[in-house]
């Protein structure tokens, strides 16, 4: 009766366990759209000391799925930004547009890139495959990819995993975590560093999606990022959130 009692708690804990595992693939809708807004600041020291402040409105498409790869097309709709240079300070927004010098001189910079596509293929797991932008323009999540990397098996709350991603030149090296399943979704927490030209560390960064529990794509993101470019300091904060 004991070693009944004893096998019949293991076997629940067993299936307690297995009821908590969660495997993370995307499943989503295709040419459905969603409407994402990141805010980004950019704190620069170094020569050219800087601080901006930019607001990007975009929306973001799953057009295509070719055996486990999606292509998103993602077209920016409006833009917002805050440059502070010390001794000059520069202002645009497109909807709300403004006659002042400086900020048509901004404007110039960013108008090109409204309405304008944007290509990204990602696998199911959340791996970047390949993007395409905009010309002179860098994707700032690029190597962060539209979602968390997720693992190639199912994992359950505090489990981790290895993930790397190139893109641009620059390697981004993480240790990936299930935190846990939150009211809006379940958490991932990335921690790692970025690597340039001959695998030197040239920054640190540290990642906290949320993701929808049904089509497992990114809801909410906090991305915090520290590089040193060409002798300069640069941290970025990033929030993006993701709607239908």
């Amino acid at each position: 009766m004991k070693k009944l009692l004893v096998l019949f708690l293991l076997s629940s804990a067993a299936l307690s366990i297995k009821a908590q595992e969660v495997d993370f693939k995307m499943k989503l809708p295709l040419n459905e759209a969603y409407k994402s807004s990141v805010t980004m600041k950019m704190d620069i020291e170094g020569q050219q000391s800087m601080i901006m402040d930019m607001a990007i409105k975009s929306t973001v498409t799953p057009t295509k799925l070719e055996g486990t790869n999606y292509t998103f097309e993602s077209i920016m709709d409006a833009v917002k930004v805050d440059m502070d240079a010390g001794m000059m300070t520069m202002s645009y927004d497109s909807e709300t547009p403004s006659d002042d010098p400086t900020s048509t001189m901004l404007g110039a910079q960013f108008e090109k890139m409204l309405g304008k596509k944007m290509i990204m293929v990602t696998s199911d797991k959340g791996k970047l495959i390949s993007s395409e932008g905009i010309e002179g323009m860098d994707n700032a999540l690029d190597n962060m990819g539209m979602t968390a990397s997720y693992p190639e098996k199912a994992v359950k709350p505090g489990d981790t995993w290895p993930s790397e991603v190139e893109a641009k030149g620059i390697k981004t090296v993480a240790n990936n975590k299930f935190v846990g399943k939150t009211d809006e979704g379940y958490q991932i927490e990335s921690i790692g560093e970025m690597k340039g030209e001959g695998d030197a560390k040239i920054g640190n960064f540290n990642a906290n999606y949320i993701v929808d529990p049904v089509t497992f794509f990114t809801k909410s993101a906090t991305i915090k990022m520290d590089m040193e470019v060409e002798g300069q300091k640069v941290s970025t904060d990033m929030i993006m959130s993701v709607t239908k």
